[in-house]
Order: structure tokens, then C-alpha cells, then sequence
């Protein structure tokens, strides 16, 4: 079984460990639950610089198990993905974050999103057997433009019906994908984080 929770009694926490501090992943293990904490997104201003330009963030997490084996390719075991958005609500003058499972939470400054967003996710993910285990985590942290934003809130609800559809949307889908050329075109800031847990033995072999 694996489960994606957000911490929420962590957030004062995590503000104040992780204050002013370069991007970085971070990701340990207690029993089958890990941790994957994201700190620092915000400190350098770019991101939210993009989110009050009418750029919305997505926050693309990825957790995997692999087995280590000593003299061999380490062997994939299993993995989960999960999102999150955060823009910018100019007419409110807030800042809404958006998570897998359609909850939604708004922000009135951006050091209050900034603790948010480092909040850990503790993620269900049991290494059954014998053996060495560890787990690899990553973050991707790109732009989103009007359409990709809709299909991804969708998506979040639990709903996959695409944002445009039907010959009658064709000039609307052709000019959103125009808008997505240029904004990879552009070269908007981009960022990538990775981490390792610290190899523990699988469950039965305690």
C-alpha cells in the first residue's frame, strides 16, 4: 500500500530549520514510511517572481525503492508519483497551493507558502524481503502556462478529461500550444532536485 500524507504540525518547524537556504531535497525512511522534505524553493524570489508574473509552479515528486545489490545493476523495486501547484491569486492577494487529492490552501504572504511547501510528505512504502534497500527522491520544478494548468488541476481532482477538446477548440488548442512553445522557448527557470535515503535492511531481515 502506499500513501502520500502531507505533515501539517511540521510547518513551524520546517520554516525555522530550513530559513534562507539553497533549494535541496531531502529524504529518510522510519520503518516503511519516508520522508520527503523539499526546503529553500522560494529563498533566491525567482519562483515567485514567475508566480506573480502569471506563471504557476508545478511540483513534480517522484519516490522510488531499489534494492542494493553489491557487484550488480541495483535492482527497481517500485515507486510513486505525486504533484503539487502553487500560483499566485492576484484579485484575492493570495497565494493558492493546490495537492494530489484536489485539497486546496491559500497563503497570504510568501514566507507563509514557502513553510508550506516545505512541509514533508510521508509516503507508505514497504521493503518486503531480504536484503538492502534505499530510496531514491526527485523533484522537478518547472512553469505552467494557462492550459497546463487547468489539465493539471483536473488531473489533481481526480479528473482526466482533457482541458480542450472537440473540433470547435482547434484554434484555441493550436494557440495553447503555441503559448507552451514559447514558453520552453523562453528559458524559464527550471530546477531539479535528487536525494538518497541511507541503504536499510529489508523487513524480514530484522
Amino acid at each position: 500500500m502506499r500513501r502520500v500524507v502531507v505533515v501539517p504540525g511540521l510547518l513551524a518547524v520546517a520554516a525555522l530549520r530550513f530559513a534562507a537556504q539553497d533549494p535541496g531535497l531531502h529524504v529518510t525512511r522510519d520503518g516503511p514510511v519516508a520522508r520527503v522534505q523539499a526546503v529553500g524553493l522560494l529563498d533566491d524570489g525567482k519562483f515567485v517572481e514567475l508566480m506573480r508574473s502569471g506563471f504557476p509552479l508545478r511540483l513534480h515528486f517522484r519516490l522510488e525503492l531499489w534494492k542494493d545489490r553489491s557487484g550488480w545493476f541495483d535492482r527497481y523495486i517500485t515507486g510513486v508519483d505525486w504533484d503539487a501547484v502553487a500560483r499566485d491569486d492576484p484579485l484575492a492577494e493570495e497565494f493558492v497551493l493546490i495537492r494530489t487529492g484536489g485539497s486546496v490552501t491559500r497563503y497570504n504572504t510568501t514566507e507563509d507558502l514557502a513553510a508550506a511547501l516545505s512541509v514533508p510528505y510521508r509516503v507508505t512504502l514497504a521493503a518486503r524481503g531480504s536484503g538492502r534497500f534505499y530510496l531514491v527522491a526527485r523533484l522537478d520544478v518547472t512553469t505552467l502556462n494557462d492550459t497546463d494548468l487547468e489539465e493539471l488541476t483536473r488531473w489533481l481532482r481526480g479528473d482526466v478529461t482533457p482541458a480542450v477538446s472537440g473540433r470547435e477548440n482547434l484554434g484555441q488548442a493550436l494557440a495553447h500550444g503555441a503559448q507552451r512553445a514559447l514558453v520552453r522557448i523562453a528559458g524559464l527557470p527550471t530546477l531539479t532536485l535528487e536525494a538518497r535515503s541511507e541503504v536499510f535492511p529489508g523487513e524480514e531481515s530484522r
